[in-house]
């Protein structure tokens, strides 16, 4: 079985295309159903982490550019935020309950709870996803661990509106850019919350379907330019390209489906107490596609990675564009504390994507 899995996960741009295509020509109730069958599918063959698949690069770059960024918020690790703010909870209330939608097969969230009993805090974890089989495998694999007494699971299609019974903690850990309903879910959000609770999350909130917005990708094809061959082959592609393609991911699944609206929904129910907000250009060059080109051991490679990133978090920090990436702490209006906001506030965040959703109904030059 992993063979096969195996097989499907290193040739699913062949399915992908397939995927593009069918759902042009179909009706779009039939396409967003296909979209939501093909993403399931997907959950079942990729890594389940698929950092996992990252190479070394991106690494290189967390840890050079992104964790001074992230210590400015507070924030280690989206997972030491999870811990520690539900260790906070646990202090002020005694106890603490955690719901995380979008979980999956809930390895993240079983290990955060292990974590919480071990250190002798009572706490209770609701596991919320669409994929009933993903909910079957976490109930397993709780009760390996001796944790399924403090475990509650929930098949859930968060499209549709919902209420749990109010959470002090409520995590979305990469999910938001799966939900296409996200006024909806941002509502069923705020009313499973509890009054004194927070939401936490690290999510994508960059163009639709991962794609670039133009001012990125203008920067992108300037940096695409400068390599040399064999730093142009592209896994998506299986071939050298003279030109980076952005692929649009969207139009084969829910993924980032609606990454672009995800900060703008929060801001109408939440308000943000820590926002770090990160990646632009730098992206392509860091993550599976290209990253596997380049060896943080090499020099050469290195000082492309930091020019990069240096010109990436000027143009973010200048609001020229909006980052893809996103990691908060929320809470109801009113109970925010002290904001924390690296490199610019949501609401700049908002007013970028704004800015480069008008760019992309402007004709290209040449066009």
């Amino acid at each position: 079985m992993d063979g096969i899995r195996g097989w499907v996960y290193r040739n699913r741009r062949h399915a992908k295309r397939w995927l593009s295509t069918a759902a042009r020509v179909l009706p779009a109730p039939v396409s967003r159903r296909l979209r939501a069958v093909a993403e399931q599918v997907a959950f079942r063959v990729v890594p389940e982490y698929q950092g996992e698949t990252l190479r070394p690069i991106f690494e290189y770059w967390a840890r050079r550019h992104l964790q001074p960024l992230a210590g400015r918020v507070g924030v280690a690790s989206p997972d030491h935020m999870y811990l520690e703010e539900s260790k906070a909870m646990a202090a002020r209330k005694g106890s603490v309950s955690i719901a995380s939608i979008g979980s999956g097969a809930c390895t993240m969230e079983l290990a955060l709870l292990g974590r919480l009993r071990a250190e002798g805090i009572d706490a209770r974890l609701t596991c919320i996803d669409f994929n009933a089989g993903l909910m079957r495998k976490a109930v397993e694999l709780a009760r390996g661990r001796g944790l399924d007494a403090w475990l509650d699971v929930q098949a859930l299609d968060c499209n549709r509106p919902f209420a749990l019974p109010p959470h002090d903690v409520v995590i979305v850990n990469q999910f938001f850019h799966h939900v296409e309903a996200l006024e909806t879910f941002a509502a069923s959000l705020r009313a499973s919350l509890a009054a004194d609770g927070v939401l936490l999350t690290s999510d994508v909130v960059g163009r639709n379907g991962h794609l670039p917005w133009p001012d990125v990708e203008a920067v992108v094809q300037a940096y695409w330019r400068r390599l040399p061959a064999e730093k142009r082959f592209d896994r998506y592609h299986a071939r050298v390209l003279d030109r980076y393609l952005p692929v649009d991911h969207a139009a084969y699944s829910n993924e980032g489906v609606r990454a672009q609206d995800v900060v703008a929904n929060l801001l109408r129910e939440f308000e943000f107490e820590r926002f770090l907000s990160f990646g632009g250009a730098i992206m392509p060059f860091v993550e599976r596609r290209i990253g596997f080109n380049f060896d943080p051991a090499c020099a050469e490679d290195t000082a492309l990675i930091d020019e990069l990133a240096a010109l990436d978090q000027s143009r973010l920090e200048a609001g020229d564009y909006p980052a893809s990436n996103m990691i908060a702490v929320l809470h109801h209006r009113g109970w925010a504390g002290e904001r924390r906001y690296v490199p610019v506030s949501p609401e700049r965040h908002v007013e970028a994507t704004l800015r480069q959703r008008a760019l992309c109904t402007q004709p290209r030059a040449g066009a």
